[in-house]
């Protein structure tokens, strides 16, 4: 009998160990809307980094999402100086708004050939987190629907929107300028 309530225990201990873990909660998928919308069927994976294989339609679902958080899109390379620079504040601020209604969403150009060699380097040494990959054909063939007055492409691309409120900058933001815009935003209504 008591080896009969040992075993009971171990097969229960580890029912409730499995069939709890890694089940996002509700309100944890509601609060990263950008990875529920914009997500597809691939991932490019590396032991310690998921890169969301995805397109520049499902990306810009963000574009309609109604809710108080603050969204901000980057679109970046590792072969462009400005993105290189910029990406180590918006991590710090990924971060730093980590509790906030603020949600960062990293959205890599590369050539599908170089994620491995040098995506994926680049953002682990960065620590990057929520990070998407279209190609960047996708992107230029959709330039004017981020910004009907944009003809040509450049990057880095940031997109801050909350709600019907949304700005686009094109090339390399400072810290400073970033911090002024996330806090701006927070109080949009």
């Amino acid at each position: 009998m008591k080896n009969c309530l040992i075993g009971l225990s171990i097969v229960s201990f580890i029912f409730f160990t499995f069939s709890c873990k890694d089940k996002p909660n509700e309100t944890q998928q509601k609060a990263d809307s950008l990875s529920l919308e914009a997500t597809s069927n691939k991932t490019i994976k590396n032991t310690r980094t998921n890169i969301i294989k995805s397109n520049f339609e499902k990306i810009q679902t963000l574009a309609h999402i109604d809710s108080d958080t603050v969204y901000i899109t980057n679109y970046w390379a590792t072969w462009c100086p400005p993105c290189v620079k910029e990406i180590p504040d918006f991590v710090d601020f990924q971060e730093k708004y980590k509790n906030k209604k603020v949600k960062f969403a990293f959205v890599n150009v590369n050539n599908e050939e170089e994620i491995q060699t040098q995506v994926i380097p680049f953002v682990e040494k960065n620590k990057m987190k929520n990070l998407y990959h279209i190609n960047i054909s996708d992107l230029m063939d959709n330039i004017g629907t981020l910004d009907p007055q944009m003809k040509e492409l450049g990057i880095p691309i940031t997109v801050i929107q909350k709600k019907n409120n949304r700005e686009l900058f094109l090339g390399d933001l400072s810290k400073n300028f970033l911090y002024k815009k996330i806090e701006e935003y927070l109080t949009k209504k």
